[in-house]
């Protein structure tokens, strides 16, 4: 059995920079994998019951159980263990956890996973840990976050940053890093600098995820040729189009699809 519940926050001051706190569950028995698809709205969680383990190339590895993963770049086969509770905190702006911690984007997501113990005070995370656990229901977890979260709000992003990344969501990633300098009359220097600050993959990568994030909203509901959806979407050139697919699914459009792959990609990424 499996149960994914998302809530909105209460707290003004988090309003605008959370878009939901997710509640993950299963039970003992799952033992189906999952996949989840690069996504630019994803932060940071907290297992509380059971493991999250996430496939390499030959077998699964147990992620730390408060921390933050890498989901810009490349999917990932997740499978749990246990009677399993994930609280997920998830941003309305790609990898906001830059709003929480000083410590740059870049330095953040080197690894896949990254322990919320490197970024917070080992003190502040077992506090934190704690009261989640005490707490009685969801709704109860919830204000314990929020006040945790508030509690380290640090910075706003800049208006440059916010804007540019508006823009590219605006254009549905049909853009480059030339024209977004051209348009805010910036260098492309000053752009790779707050996209490695703030999100921690440099922007060409980032405007090419919004692009296979449409393609994959149109290609779900559309009955056309895989090609023309792509071409609607903005790819121009079939051979960029498989593999700019391939690098954030691990497979040509053709064998997705096919292979009815999009059925075993998660929800918990697709609220």
């Amino acid at each position: 059995m499996e149960s994914i519940v998302s809530y909105n926050v209460s707290n003004p001051l988090l309003i605008d920079k959370i878009s939901s706190i997710v509640f993950w569950r299963r039970s003992a028995n799952y033992t189906e994998s999952t996949v989840f698809l690069p996504n630019n709205i994803c932060g940071f969680g907290f297992t509380l019951l059971g493991d999250l383990l996430v496939k390499n190339k030959t077998d699964f590895q147990i992620m730390p159980k408060y921390g933050t993963r890498n989901t810009l770049m490349k999917p990932s086969e997740i499978k749990t263990s246990g009677d399993f509770l994930n609280i997920s905190v998830r941003l309305t702006i790609p990898n906001g956890l830059s709003l929480f911690t000083k410590i740059p984007m870049n330095v953040v997501y080197k690894e896949d996973a990254t322990s919320l113990y490197d970024i917070f005070t080992n003190q502040e995370i077992n506090d934190l840990v704690d009261s989640l656990e005490e707490a009685t229901n969801d709704e109860k977890k919830i204000k314990v976050l929020e006040l945790f979260l508030v509690s380290k709000l640090i910075v706003c992003q800049p208006p440059l940053y916010s804007a540019i990344i508006n823009k590219i969501h605006a254009t549905k990633g049909q853009c480059n890093v030339a024209q977004m300098a051209a348009f805010f009359s910036v260098s492309e220097r000053t752009i790779h600098r707050l996209f490695n600050k703030f999100v921690g993959v440099n922007p060409i990568n980032y405007i090419n995820l919004i692009k296979f994030r449409t393609f994959l909203e149109h290609s779900s509901s559309s009955n056309n040729h895989l090609l023309s959806v792509a071409i609607d979407t903005g790819y121009y050139d079939q051979s960029h189009f498989i593999k700019h697919f391939k690098a954030f699914s691990t497979q040509t459009p053709s064998q997705f699809f096919e292979n009815n792959s999009s059925e075993k990609v998660s929800d918990f990424y697709n609220l």
